[in-house]
C-alpha cells in the first residue's frame, strides 16, 4: 500500500476510535494537498505546452501550382520540404496544388503559405483578398524562384512579394554575399557561400520596402551577358519583409533539382519557414541609406596619425558604411574583398576587408600601391556608392 493510502487509513482509524464523527483534520490536509498537487501539475503542463517544439507543429501551406513555366524541381521541392519541416519537429509542410485551399475559413487552419508558383493563379477576387489579409493579420507569407513570376496583373501582389521577375542572366555557378548575417535564415551561410542556378534579376524592387539578406556577388557573373537590366549592380537574391503584422519571406534560388537537395537550401527554407511561423526571430525593416565617409575618416588602424603606406592597415569611419550589419572576416582565410555587401575601392580596384559595420570599416590598402600620388577611396554598396575621399601615402613604414 503506498504511503500515502497507509496515512489516510491511519487518520480515520484513529478519528473512529475516538467517536468522532467529523472528517479528521489529516483527511482535509491530505486532500487539500493532493488539489494543490493536482493544480501545479496542470500548471507546468501548460507551461510547457506553451515553449516552442512542445505543441502542436506550425502548419505550412506549401502551393505549387504552374499557370506559367512549371519547373521540373516541383516534385522534389514537395518531398524536401516536407522532409526538411519535420526535421524541425516544429513544422508541418502540406503541398497542395488545389487553390480552393486558398480561402479565409481554409486558411484559419495554416500558420504560412509558401508559393512555388507561376502565371496568373486562377483566383478570385475573394480569394486574393483573403490572402492578404492573412498575412496582414499576422500569419506568413513565403515565396521561391518562380513565386516573383507569378500574377503580374495583381499590383497588390507584387507588394507583398516584394518584387517581379524581370528574366535570368545567369545559369552559372555563382558567388554569393550575406548581407545579414543576424538573420536566423541567413546564419549558416554567412559571410558567403557558391551555388549553381539560374540567377534571376528584379523589377520594381526597392531596398526602401524590403530587408536583404543576401546578394549576387557580381564579380562571379559577366554583366556584360545578354539579358542583364539592372544598371546599379544591385541583384538581391533573398529579402524579408513586414506586411501588416505579418511576416515575408523570399529567395530567388531552387530552380534546379541540385539545389533543393543542398543542405545548405535547405537549412536556410528550415530557418525562413520558422521566422514565418514566428518560432524565430529576425529584423525584417528595411535598411539603406547612402554610404557616408566623415570628414578626416580615413587614417592608420595601428597608430593614430601615422602616414599611411602601401599595406597599411586603415580604418573609415562614417556613416551608414554597411547596409546595417556588422561582420568580421575570417582571418584564417583570404581576407574577403566584400562583407555585408560592402567593398572599398582604391583607384577602382576592391581591396581586402578586416571588418565592417554602419560606423567603421577595417581594411588594408594594397602592397603594390605607389608611394606618393595620391589615391581615391570610396565605400561601395549595392546599388550606392560614398563620397570619393582622397588618400595620401607614404614610402612603407
Amino acid at each position: 500500500m503506498p504511503p500515502s493510502a497507509r496515512l489516510l487509513r491511519a487518520c480515520c482509524n484513529a478519528a473512529s476510535r475516538n467517536g468522532s464523527f467529523a472528517i479528521p483534520a489529516c483527511v482535509l490536509q491530505y486532500y487539500q494537498f493532493k488539489r494543490w498537487g493536482l493544480q501545479f501539475a496542470v500548471a507546468i503542463l501548460l507551461a510547457l505546452l506553451s515553449l516552442p517544439g512542445l505543441g502542436a507543429p506550425k502548419r505550412v501551406l506549401y502551393v505549387t501550382y504552374s499557370a506559367g513555366f512549371r519547373h521540373d524541381s516541383i516534385p522534389i521541392s514537395q518531398q524536401v520540404l516536407q522532409d526538411t519541416a519535420s526535421r524541425t519537429g516544429l513544422l508541418e509542410v502540406v503541398p497542395t496544388e488545389d487553390l480552393t485551399l486558398i480561402s479565409a475559413d481554409n486558411l484559419r487552419a495554416f500558420d504560412a503559405v509558401f508559393f512555388f508558383t507561376s502565371g496568373d493563379l486562377p483566383l478570385s477576387d475573394q480569394q486574393k483578398g483573403d490572402l492578404l489579409a492573412f498575412v496582414r493579420d499576422g500569419k506568413g507569407f513565403g515565396g521561391v524562384h518562380s513565386a516573383t513570376d507569378t500574377f503580374f496583373n495583381w499590383p497588390e501582389y507584387g507588394e507583398l512579394i516584394g518584387a517581379y521577375f524581370d528574366g535570368h542572366p545567369w545559369v552559372q555557378q555563382v558567388s554569393i554575399d550575406i548581407e545579414d548575417p543576424d538573420h536566423p535564415a541567413m546564419r549558416a551561410l554567412a559571410p558567403s557561400f557558391q551555388i549553381a542556378d539560374e540567377i534571376y534579376q528584379f523589377r520594381d524592387f526597392s531596398r526602401d520596402r524590403v530587408r536583404v539578406l543576401m546578394t549576387l556577388d557580381t564579380r562571379s557573373v559577366d554583366l556584360t551577358a545578354e539579358g542583364v537590366h539592372r544598371t546599379d549592380e544591385d541583384f538581391a537574391l533573398a529579402w524579408c519583409r513586414e506586411y501588416g503584422d505579418g511576416r515575408v519571406f523570399y529567395t530567388a534560388l531552387g530552380h534546379p533539382e541540385s539545389t533543393w537537395l543542398d543542405p545548405r537550401f535547405q537549412e536556410m527554407l528550415a530557418n525562413a519557414l520558422l521566422w514565418l511561423t514566428r518560432q524565430s526571430d529576425g529584423d525584417a525593416k528595411p535598411r539603406g541609406g547612402t554610404p557616408v565617409i566623415a570628414n578626416g575618416g580615413v587614417g592608420d588602424a595601428l597608430v593614430v596619425g601615422r602616414a599611411l603606406a602601401p599595406g597599411s592597415l586603415i580604418s573609415i569611419y562614417g556613416n551608414n558604411l554597411t547596409s546595417g550589419s556588422t561582420m568580421q572576416a575570417d582571418f584564417a582565410r583570404t581576407l574577403p574583398v566584400k562583407l555585408a555587401g560592402t567593398m572599398v575601392r582604391v583607384d577602382g580596384v576592391a581591396i581586402p576587408l578586416l571588418y565592417v559595420s554602419p560606423s567603421q570599416i577595417n581594411a588594408q590598402l594594397p602592397m603594390d600601391l605607389s608611394a606618393g600620388p595620391t589615391s581615391t577611396l570610396q565605400v561601395w554598396l549595392p546599388g550606392t556608392a560614398s563620397n570619393m575621399v582622397e588618400v595620401h601615402l607614404s614610402p612603407q613604414y
